[in-house]
């Protein structure tokens, strides 16, 4: 996982916040449930950027885009940052309206995408920027050898 790739600013909060820790911040400060989870606040300290929380905010899907369970970009987009890097393949096996293979794309990452209905393979294939794939090296245009004297 490339988890940095998902981190987000601290904000403004924590300058405030962890100027003047407590005690408590500064040691394993228990759930009051017993869960077994607590947090030291001190592990904030001198930090430019955290994981979000577990929770993603994102804007509706406004435009269908032809298909009943589109949805927005920025939901691949943050798993495509945190599972792959760059020339990596994304597997789409539902692929619907393509969403994910468009953002795979635009992010310089391989994708392939699989659905059982034809008319939406249709749709992404006809939308989709077609990229030639040469294997090993760059395709390279050469002149017909002239052969002298040689029929």
């Amino acid at each position: 996982m490339y988890q940095e790739e998902v981190m987000v600013p601290m904000g403004d909060w924590a300058k405030t916040r962890l100027k003047n820790l407590s005690k408590t911040d500064k040691t394993r400060d228990e759930s009051k449930v017993a869960s077994g989870f607590g947090k030291n606040i001190s592990n904030w300290l001198d930090r430019d950027k955290a994981y979000p929380t577990n929770v993603l905010h994102l804007a509706t899907e406004c435009n269908n885009k032809n298909h009943s369970a589109a949805f927005p970009e920025g939901l691949p987009e943050w798993f495509i940052k945190l599972f792959t890097q760059p020339g990596d393949t994304v597997l789409d096996p539902f692929m619907g309206s393509g969403t994910t293979n468009f953002v795979a794309q635009r992010m310089s990452r391989n994708s392939i995408g699989i659905d059982i209905q034809q008319e939406y393979y249709d749709m992404v294939q006809e939308q989709i920027d077609k990229k030639k794939l040469v294997l090993f090296e760059p395709e390279e245009i050469y002149e017909t050898a002239k052969l002298n004297g040689c029929n």
